[in-house]
C-alpha cells in the first residue's frame, strides 16, 4: 500500500489535491466543506476536518465490535444434552407406568395396543431429539465462519447508524426552517422613514379626516360623572340582581365598587343609559395581605378583564361574583402553598412534608415523631349555615376551610379558623400545633389529677393553656416538695422537653419522645418520673440516717401491686442493720401518695452477707400508719425517719409477738390505748395465759398457795433504746397475794421489777432485737420469777435470810455460827437452777451432788435443807483434811448422804451415811472391810474402836456394828476417830516402816519376774 493511503482511500488524490472516484462516479457523492472542498461520504463533518488536519498517516476509527447477546456454542450444547437427559428420564418413567395387556400363547404380544403406544412414544422422542441435534450440527458448521460473519454484523450495524445520522440532520434542517418562518422581518421602508424623520410628515400615508374630540372641562367632567353615578344607582337598585355577597357596595367617581371582606373589591360602570345594557369591568383589587393590592398590567389583567366582561354580559353580577370568588380562593391556596414551601426550606425542613391534591394543600407536621401521622388539609369547602359570618352571605358559597387529622383521626370537635385578612401558613400551622399541644397537656393534667396527690392539692399542678395561635402551652408540677418540673413541647419538631435539665429528666425525655400516643402514655411516664424522684430523695435520706438499701429485692410491677397498693409505681427497700434479716422497711411511691411499709421476706440466708439463692419472696406487708407524712410529701428529716423507725419497730415487735402467741395457742388481743393516759401510742397486747401454763409459771410449789400474779399479762411497746439496736417492752401483771407483794417489795432489787402503788401491779422491762419475739423471754422471765418465788418461799419457811434477790440469782445465808456461810442460786429460765459457792466454803466438796438435787422438783428446798444438815459433817471433814496434810487420809463423797473416809496408816475405811431414825436425821459411821484383806490390824486402834462402839460420847453413841451421831454430834465423833490415827508409838512407826519396805521389795521382785513378749 502506498504511503498516505488508508484502505484504498487517498484524501488528496493521486495528484495530492482531490478525491478518489470509485467506478468513475463523479456525480457528487460527497459533501462540501465550508470553503467548498468536498468531504467523503460516510464521515461526519467534524471527523473529516480532523482527519485531514492531522495528515494522511492517521487511520480512521475502528468500527465498534458487537458482543452483546452472544452465547458460547458450548453452553448451548451442554443445555441441550441436559434437556435430552431429563426428557429421556421422563419418557422412561412414563413408559414404566403404562401396563401391557396380558396375553396367552395364541396372541402376539408385540402387537398389543399398549406395546405399540410405547414404541410410538419412544420413536417420537428419538425423532424430536434428532431434529434438535441436526440444528446444533448446522450451527457448529456455521460457527467455523463465525469471525467473518461477526465482521459483517458489525459493518451492518455501523451502516445503519450512519443512515440514522443523515436522517436526523435532514429533519433538523427542516424543523429549523419551519421555526424561523415566524421570525422573518419585512424589508424596511426606508423612504417613508426618511420623510418622517426629517420633516415629521409622511405624505404617502392616507389621511382619514377624523375630527379631534373637544376637550372636556372640569365642570363637564363632574356633571358626566354625577350622571353616571345616578344611572348606576338607579340600575343597581331597580334593575340589577345583586347577589348577597355583593350587598356591600358604594358608588362614586362614575363607578360602582363592590366590597367583599377579606377577598376583593370590584369596580364596574356603564357604557350607555339603556338599563338592559351590561356593566363593564373597570378595576379589581385584592383585599388581604400580604398579596398585592392591584393586579398589575399584563396578560393576567387582560384575561381577567375579558373574562369578567363576558360574565357580566351573560350571567350578570352573580356569575361575576362566583368567578372572582373562586379566583381569589385559588389565589389564596397558591399563596399559602408558596409560604409552606418557604417554610420547608427553613427550620421546618426536617419536620414538615407538603402534598398538593387538586386545589387542596396538605401539610404533615412532626414527621420525625413516633406514632401516627398528623396533618392538616387547607382547601375549599362549602359554607354551611354554621360557617356564615355575615347574615347576607349565601349558604352554599365555597370558602377556605381546614381539616385537622391527629394520629390519623379527624378532629371535628376542635374548630380551626383562618385569618383571611392576613394569610400565613406558619400561623395556621402553629394554631393547629397549639391545639394539639393543649390536648396532650390537658389529657396529661386530667390523668395526673386522678391521683390524690394532685387532686387534693398536696402537690402543685398547673396547666397553662396557650391562646390560639401561640405555642406557649406548658404543665408545671411538683414531683416532690423540693423538686419541680415543667413540661413543654417544641412546636417545630413536636419533641417534649422537661425543665430544668437534669439526668433524671433526660432519661425520662428519651422514653417520652418514643411514645406513640402521648395523650394516653405521657401521664403514666410523668407519674413514674415522680415516683423515681421521690424514691431517690428517700434513698439519700435513708442512707444519711444509717439505713442500708437492699438491692437484692427485685419485684415485678405485678408483684408490687399485689403486695402493696394497686397503683404502686416504684418501691425502695431499706434494711436497719440491727433488725432481723427477714424484716425490711419499704417506701412506695404512687399518685395516691408516698407510703411506708413493713415487709417480711421469706429468706433462706443465714447471714447478712449471704445472698439469697432463690430470691426473697414477700410473706407479709402492712402499711405504717403515718398519716401526716403520707398525706403531704415533704423533705424527710432525721426526726421523721426516727419516728418511722420507731413505729416500724413497734409494729414488727407486736406482729411477731402476736404470731408467736398464735403458734403457742395462747389467747391474746390488742386494745387501743387512750390518748394521754399512756406513754405509748401503740395498742396494748393483753395475754391470757392458759390454766395449765399459769399453774407452772405463776403458782409456787405449794399447791395450796395463792398464785403470785394473775393470769392476764399486759405487754406494751415502749420504743427503741438510744443505740437503736433493741426494742423496749413493758410487761405488767397484777400480784395474786398482798403478802407476796410486800415481801417482794422488801426483798427484791428495784432495777428489774417495779411496783405501781396506784394500780397495785408489778412491771418489768424487756429489750429484744427488732424482729425477734419477746414472748419466749417473757415466759423465761416468768419462769425465773416463779423459781425466785419458790426460793423465797423456801427461805421464808426456813427462816433464812436472803441478801440479793433478782430474776437472775438469789444470794442467801444458810449458816451464821461459828462462821457465816452463803450460797448463790442462778436462774436461767427453762434451764435447771445452778448453785454457786464462794471459795473456802466446806460444801464445795459436794457441790456437784447438790447441783443434782437442784434439778429435781423442789430441788432448792432439798439443797437448802441439806446445806443445814451437812454443815457439821462438812466442817469435820474439812478439819480432818487440814490435820492430815501428809495424805494419810482420803475423803470421798459418794452422794450428799453417803461419804467414805480412808486412812492409810493403819489402813482403815469408814462409811458415813445419813439415815432417818424416829423422825430424826442421824449420821451412821461404820467401819467397812477393804478388798484383799488389807494390812495386819493395829491392835491399839482396834481396841479403841471396839471401846467406842460399846461406849458413847458428846452427841454420839455406839451401836453395833458402828456408831450413830446426831447432826451436830457427828463433828465430835469424827474428831475422836481421827485422833486414834494421830497418836502412833515408835514401835508402830518402825513396824510400819519395815512392813512398807517389805512390801516394796516384794513388789520389785514381782516386777523382775515379768517377761516382756516381743
Amino acid at each position: 500500500m502506498a504511503e498516505g493511503k488508508v484502505d484504498g482511500y487517498d484524501p488528496y488524490g493521486e495528484g495530492g489535491g482531490g478525491v478518489s472516484i470509485v467506478n468513475g462516479d463523479r456525480e457528487g457523492r460527497y459533501d462540501h466543506q465550508p470553503n467548498g472542498d468536498p468531504i467523503p461520504l460516510g464521515m461526519s463533518q467534524g471527523k473529516s476536518i480532523a482527519a485531514m488536519s492531522d495528515g494522511p498517516q492517521q487511520r480512521p476509527p475502528e468500527i465498534e465490535h458487537i458482543t452483546f447477546g452472544y452465547l458460547p456454542l458450548s453452553a448451548l450444547i451442554t443445555r441441550t444434552v441436559q434437556e435430552t437427559y431429563n426428557s429421556l428420564n421422563e419418557v422412561i418413567s412414563s413408559l414404566s407406568e403404562t401396563q401391557v395387556t396380558s396375553f396367552d400363547s395364541s396372541t402376539d404380544a408385540t402387537n398389543s395396543q399398549n406395546n405399540v403406544q410405547k414404541k410410538t412414544r419412544l420413536l417420537d422422542f428419538a425423532q424430536d431429539q434428532r431434529a434438535r441435534y441436526i440444528k446444533i450440527l448446522v450451527l457448529s458448521q456455521w460457527s467455523r465462519q463465525a469471525e467473518a460473519t461477526s465482521r459483517v454484523i458489525d459493518l451492518r450495524i455501523w451502516l445503519d447508524g450512519q443512515r440514522r445520522l443523515y436522517d436526523d440532520a435532514c429533519n433538523w434542517m427542516g424543523e429549523l426552517k419551519r421555526i424561523m418562518e415566524s421570525e422573518r422581518m419585512p424589508n424596511p421602508d426606508l423612504a417613508t422613514a426618511l420623510d418622517a424623520l426629517s420633516s415629521g410628515k409622511a405624505p404617502n400615508l392616507p389621511d382619514l379626516g377624523y375630527l379631534p374630540p373637544q376637550a372636556l372641562s372640569p365642570q363637564r367632567m363632574l356633571r358626566v360623572l354625577q350622571g353616571i353615578n345616578a344611572q348606576l344607582s338607579i340600575r343597581l337598585r331597580l334593575y340589577a340582581t345583586i347577589p348577597p355577597s355583593f350587598g356591600n357596595y358604594s358608588i362614586a367617581n362614575g363607578r360602582a365598587t363592590f366590597h367583599v371582606t377579606n377577598e376583593f373589591e370590584l369596580d364596574v360602570s356603564i357604557a350607555d343609559d339603556d338599563p338592559s345594557s351590561q356593566l363593564y369591568f373597570i378595576d379589581f383589587r385584592l383585599c388581604y395581605s400580604p398579596a398585592a393590592a392591584e393586579v398589575p398590567e399584563g396578560r393576567v389583567r387582560a384575561d381577567l378583564e375579558g373574562r369578567v366582561n363576558h360574565l357580566l354580559c351573560n350571567d350578570g353580577l352573580e356569575g361575576c361574583y362566583h368567578f372572582l370568588h373562586d379566583f381569589v380562593l385559588s389565589h389564596k391556596i397558591n399563596f399559602l402553598r408558596n409560604q409552606a414551601y418557604q417554610m420547608c426550606q427553613g427550620i421546618w425542613s426536617e419536620h414538615l412534608e407538603l402534598e398538593t391534591v387538586h386545589r387542596s394543600l396538605i401539610m404533615r407536621y412532626w414527621t420525625s415523631k413516633a406514632g401516627g401521622k398528623n396533618w392538616i388539609e387547607i382547601g375549599i369547602r362549602r359554607r354551611k349555615a354554621g360557617w356564615l359570618s355575615r347574615p347576607h352571605q349565601e349558604k352554599d358559597v365555597p370558602c377556605l376551610g381546614i381539616r385537622w387529622f391527629r394520629a390519623g383521626k379527624e378532629m371535628k370537635e376542635v374548630p380551626m379558623l383562618i385569618d383571611e385578612s392576613e394569610l400565613s401558613a406558619e400561623a395556621i400551622l402553629k394554631q393547629v400545633i397549639s391545639a394539639h399541644t393543649n390536648l396532650i397537656f390537658a389529657s396529661t393534667a386530667a390523668q395526673l389529677k386522678e391521683g390524690k396527690l394532685y387532686a387534693q392539692k398536696r402537690l402543685k399542678l398547673k396547666h397553662s393553656r396557650a391562646p390560639s395561635g401561640t405555642i406557649d402551652s406548658r404543665v408545671s408540677l411538683q414531683l416532690t416538695r423540693s423538686l419541680s418540673c415543667t413540661i413543654i413541647q417544641e412546636a417545630v419538631s413536636g419533641r417534649i422537653s422537661l425543665l430544668p435539665p437534669s439526668i433524671l429528666n433526660h432519661r425520662a425525655e428519651r422514653e417520652i419522645n418514643s411514645l406513640e400516643s402521648p395523650e394516653k402514655d405521657l401521664a403514666p411516664r410523668i407519674a413514674q418520673l415522680r415516683a423515681i424522684a421521690s424514691c431517690e430523695e428517700t434513698e439519700q435520706a435513708g442512707l444519711c440516717y444509717g439505713w442500708e438499701i437492699d438491692n437484692t429485692v427485685r419485684l415485678s410491677q405485678e408483684s408490687l401491686r399485689n403486695h402493696f397498693n394497686s397503683d404502686t409505681l416504684r418501691a425502695v427497700f431499706f434494711r436497719q442493720p440491727s433488725w432481723d434479716l427477714r424484716w425490711l422497711l419499704a417506701f412506695t411511691a404512687s399518685l395516691a401518695g408516698d407510703f411506708w411499709w413493713i415487709v417480711e421476706f421469706d429468706t433462706r440466708a443465714s447471714t447478712k452477707d449471704q445472698l439469697i439463692p432463690t430470691g426473697p419472696s414477700i410473706q407479709t406487708a402492712f402499711r405504717i400508719p403515718i398519716s401526716d407524712v403520707a398525706r403531704t410529701p415533704r423533705e424527710l428529716s432525721f426526726l421523721d425517719l426516727a419516728r418511722i423507725e420507731r413505729i416500724a419497730a413497734g409494729l414488727i415487735s407486736q406482729f411477731v409477738d402476736s404470731k408467736q402467741l398464735s403458734i403457742e395457742n395462747i389467747p391474746h388481743k390488742f386494745v387501743p390505748t387512750i390518748p394521754g393516759r399512756s406513754k405509748s401510742d401503740f395498742p396494748t397486747l393483753y395475754i391470757h395465759l392458759p390454766k395449765h401454763r399459769a399453774q407452772k409459771m405463776l403458782r409456787p410449789q405449794d399447791p395450796t398457795s395463792t398464785p403470785w400474779a394473775s393470769q392476764v399479762l399486759r405487754l406494751s411497746f415502749m420504743g427503741v433504746d438510744k443505740t437503736r439496736l433493741y426494742a423496749r417492752h413493758l410487761v405488767v401483771a397484777r400480784p395474786g397475794s398482798t403478802a407476796l407483794r410486800s415481801y417482794l417489795l422488801d426483798s427484791m432489787k428495784r432495777d428489774f421489777i417495779t411496783f405501781d402503788p396506784t394500780s397495785s401491779a408489778f412491771a418489768f422491762r424487756l429489750s429484744r432485737p427488732v424482729g425477734q419475739s419477746s414472748i419466749p423471754v417473757i415466759i423465761d422471765r416468768l419462769a425465773r420469777v416463779q423459781s425466785l418465788m419458790d426460793c423465797v418461799m423456801t427461805l421464808r419457811n426456813l427462816q433464812l435470810k436472803g441478801h440479793e434477790l433478782s430474776l437472775g440469782h438469789l444470794d442467801f445465808t444458810y449458816a451464821i455460827e461459828p462462821q457465816e456461810f452463803r450460797a448463790k442460786v442462778f436462774f436461767t429460765g427453762g434451764e435447771p437452777l445452778r448453785l454457786s459457792l464462794s471459795p473456802g466454803n466446806p460444801h464445795l466438796r459436794i457441790q456437784d451432788h447438790l447441783a443434782q438435787l437442784l434439778r429435781k422438783p423442789n430441788g432448792f428446798g432439798y439443797v437448802v435443807r441439806f446445806l443445814g444438815l451437812t454443815l457439821p459433817l462438812m466442817r469435820a471433814l474439812a478439819t480432818i483434811e487440814t490435820r492430815n496434810l501428809n495424805e494419810r487420809v482420803a475423803i470421798l463423797p459418794r452422794s450428799a448422804e453417803w461419804y467414805n473416809i480412808r486412812y492409810h496408816r493403819p489402813l482403815k475405811r469408814f462409811d458415813i451415811r445419813l439415815r432417818r431414825r424416829r423422825d430424826n436425821f442421824m449420821w451412821f459411821v461404820q467401819e467397812t472391810s477393804l478388798p484383799g484383806g488389807g494390812d495386819e490390824p493395829n491392835q491399839r486402834v482396834e481396841d479403841e474402836l471396839s471401846r467406842m462402839i460399846k461406849g458413847r460420847g458428846q452427841g454420839w453413841v455406839g451401836c453395833k456394828p458402828g456408831m450413830a451421831a446426831t447432826l451436830t454430834g457427828v463433828e465430835y465423833l469424827l474428831d475422836q476417830i481421827d485422833q486414834l490415827f494421830q497418836h502412833e508409838t515408835p514401835q508402830e512407826l518402825s513396824g510400819n516402816d519395815e512392813k512398807n519396805e517389805h512390801k516394796s521389795r516384794k513388789r520389785k521382785a514381782e516386777d523382775d519376774l515379768v517377761v516382756v513378749l516381743d
